[in-house]
């Protein structure tokens, strides 16, 4: 995706700059100055490359290669003098990965299909412009290779292509742009966009495993490094490969194939350590359940050298339908993790948009760490539990994925900090109470570069530069302590053991802890090993499966049995209860607490009527607060009973903001539908101005009212938000009315 440079900022000392969009007021920030020595190193390496090539060329090797439906060009020298050659990987997508469920009439009830979004492409050579598919829609320099590519072509409709010239050819982000290049400065031009604003850089491409020598599969190399270094200094570019097709070779031309049993074919970017590698999975359009794939014959499997979880995600690579370069209404049915590669980062640009335009304060976009750690979070898993080296995470779900970000600040969490030199980030949630929900959280970072070795074969050594862990902890009321540890694979040492949590994860960039049946009060703790390279390490932090978060420790609530107290990380703690009681001498004292009957909303919205029991002559202010990062004020709630309410309980007044802010003297404002259309559940979000009982209100369009919820006493002024389940609602128009002590205010509302 390419956000179009409006105006960029310096900032003293760190060089860092930020650069807004045009189209979205969205703000990346990059690390400029290391942008700009990459492209000078990589200008005076093209000079070196094309001498290698002409010494090549004059030894018999020809600088450019059909076979089949892939195209070959000579690129330059291994440190052996051995030639070096990109390769194609060409051997419904978007249902196969749930994208659809953004588009209009899609499951998320959104309306997201690329608008105003541009994504990247690097390929051998130019697509087709004029196709009908992609006409209008991508740019391509004539300074590049003129050669119009079936490849390419095939690539960009798949991304890109329009949604009304040939509906089974419609591109995953159907109403995104594309900018293309040929692969022969791709690391230069990839730098050049990053500063630009782009955000998703498509590569389709390897080197060709015919020419690789055994040490090379999967070592860490120039190649790798350039690429994680280019990621490094620009922290929102994604970059997305193709892990190759190798499994379909012949094993007497690459003997590689079979020495491992399909394993250790990884080959150039697909070791690097941030660049998100994809393999493919059949088609299936009537998959019996979210692990119902295969992976393809001919993809390739991992690991790296030193034992890294890679490929990353799968995607749909075989019987993709798209536009070839014949002429400019031809199409074909291809397959290869070309295609699957394709898919995916189309996918990320439709993420990147709905993250963007849900956004309120933080005109941003998501890091590329988040990207990678939320499709690893929400991939589909199959077979033993956790990653392999042949799926990595499992199926990319793009609708999963969305929903995640929906949640953000409800029952998920997507938090993007820094790590100091010796410092560590603890966090305190409390599971969902939904059953069968597991507790999940992901940790993922963008590396910086790594040390080339030397050619030893299956040299374990980490390319991991700044270690970080991610353990939770669960305390019981004995003080008995359990550790809980991410996922890790054996290397390739046991290339086909199952994936273990039973210690840190010491080589991978991407760390996901499950709980499988959790329950209560967890602390998550991030921490780091050794040095931190520049003295801090960015890192994202995925969690789902919460009822509730905070940060600080001295308000873990324990709840004995006639009263309440604090207490330092002892108990669960979780609700107060009806069942306490709140003593006469505790008036004017306040209570914090994870989650309440009273306090947390309930299903729609709040206003639960189950309470506290009190003393006569008692009174108290109890609140929920988050204190983790996040923005949305209507996550802090209050109680209040401030009179004489003898042994009987007291009610919930509701959910407001803590701050009390005063919107003025009209005492309903700002009221907002959201999603409109829906499918399964609305929003609705209001403010009120001054105290005042609420009622909300839904009726059809002959006047049946389908909902009605009145609170029993005023509601404080503040912002409130009322979340209703419309699922057993026929589909239809309706009218939500929203009414105040003198206020009233209706919206239309669409049920899908």
């Amino acid at each position: 995706m390419e956000i179009n440079t409006k105006y960029s900022i310096l900032v003293a000392v760190s060089f860092y700059c930020s650069v807004f969009s045009q189209d979205t007021g969205s703000k990346i920030t990059v690390n400029r100055d290391a942008l700009e020595k990459i492209i000078v190193q990589q200008r005076q390496a093209r000079s070196l490359k094309s001498s290698q090539i002409e010494n090549l060329k004059a030894k018999g090797y020809k600088e450019f290669i059909t076979d089949g439906d892939n195209n070959k060009q000579l690129i330059g020298a291994d440190e052996q003098g051995n030639p070096q050659y990109y390769t194609t990987l060409n051997a419904a997508a978007s249902k196969r990965i749930k994208a659809n469920s953004f588009y209009g009439g899609g499951a998320l009830g959104l309306n997201i299909s690329g608008q105003g979004m541009r994504i990247g492409q690097w390929d051998y050579s130019k697509p087709r412009l004029n196709h009908q598919l992609i006409a209008g829609k991508a740019t391509y320099d004539a300074s590049q290779n003129q050669t119009i590519s079936r490849h390419s072509t095939h690539i960009m409709g798949t991304m890109i292509g329009n949604n009304y010239s040939n509906t089974p050819a419609t591109g995953v982000a159907y109403d995104a742009t594309a900018k293309a290049f040929d692969w022969v400065d791709d690391v230069k031009e990839m730098a050049e966009e990053s500063i630009l604003g782009l955000m998703v850089a498509n590569n389709s491409y390897g080197f060709d495993p015919m020419y690789y020598q055994t040490y090379q599969f999967g070592k860490y190399n120039e190649t790798s490094r350039d690429w994680d270094k280019v990621m490094y200094n620009a922290p929102y570019f994604q970059i997305v490969k193709a892990v190759g097709n190798a499994r379909g070779l012949n094993p007497t031309i690459v003997p590689q194939v079979t020495a491992k049993n399909g394993y250790d074919l990884l080959e150039g970017a697909g070791i690097a350590k941030n660049v998100l590698v994809v393999t493919s999975a059949d088609k299936n359009d009537n998959p019996s359940g979210d692990s119902d794939f295969n992976i393809s014959s001919f993809s390739s499997y991992g690991c790296t050298d030193d034992g890294r979880i890679k490929p990353d995600i799968a995607a749909q690579g075989q019987g993709v339908f798209s536009a070839i370069e014949t002429y400019n209404s031809a199409y074909g049915t291809y397959n290869g993790t070309s295609s699957a590669t394709a898919s995916v980062s189309a996918a990320i640009l439709l993420l990147q948009q709905y993250y963007m335009s849900i956004q309120q304060q933080l005109f941003a976009p998501l890091r590329s760490s988040s990207i990678r750690g939320l499709v690893a979070h929400t991939a589909n898993d199959k077979g033993t539990p956790g990653p392999d080296y042949i799926y990595g995470w499992g199926l990319m779900d793009t609708e999963r994925a969305a929903r995640l970000i929906y949640n953000n600040g409800k029952s998920a969490l997507i938090k993007e900090s820094d790590l100091q030199q010796g410092g560590e980030y603890r966090l305190y949630v409390v599971a969902s109470e939904f059953e069968n929900q597991p507790l999940v959280a992901t940790l993922a970072w963008t590396d910086p570069e790594g040390s080339i070795g030397d050619n030893t074969i299956d040299d374990p050594t980490p390319a991991l530069v700044n270690d970080l862990d991610i353990t939770i902890l669960k305390k019981d009321n004995n003080g008995n302590t359990q550790t809980f540890y991410p996922w890790k694979l054996g290397g390739m040492q046991d290339l086909t053991a199952p994936a273990t949590r039973n210690s840190d994860n010491k080589v991978d960039n991407i760390e996901k802890v499950e709980i499988d049946n959790p329950d209560g009060l967890y602390q998550i703790i991030i921490k780091h090993k050794g040095n931190l390279s520049s003295g801090s390490q960015n890192y994202s932090l995925i969690i789902s499966g919460i009822s509730f978060c905070y940060t600080d420790d001295l308000y873990v609530l324990t709840r004995e049995k006639d009263n309440i107290e604090t207490s330092n990380f002892v108990g669960t703690a979780k609700q107060i209860k009806a069942s306490n009681v709140i003593k006469s001498a505790a008036q004017g004292i306040v209570y914090k607490a994870s989650q309440s009957v009273t306090l947390l909303p309930d299903a729609s919205g709040g206003s639960a009527t189950v309470g506290f029991t009190a003393e006569q002559g008692s009174g108290f202010t109890a609140y929920i607060d988050p204190d983790c990062d996040m923005s949305d004020p209507i996550l802090v709630y209050h109680s209040q009973a401030d009179r004489p309410v003898g042994s009987s309980t007291s009610e919930d007044p509701g959910t407001s903001s803590p701050s009390g802010n005063d919107i003025g003297k009209k005492q309903l404002d700002n009221v907002v539908l959201y999603p409109n259309p829906a499918k399964t559940e609305v929003n609705i979000s209001y403010k009120i101005g001054t105290a005042s009982v609420v009622s909300v209100t839904i009726t059809d369009m002959t006047g049946k009212v389908v909902y009605r919820n009145k609170s029993s006493e005023n509601f404080p002024s503040g912002v409130y938000m009322n979340r209703i389940s419309t699922d057993q609602m026929v589909s239809g128009t309706y009218l939500v009315t929203i009414e105040t002590a003198n206020y009233r205010e209706t919206k239309k509302l669409i049920i899908q």
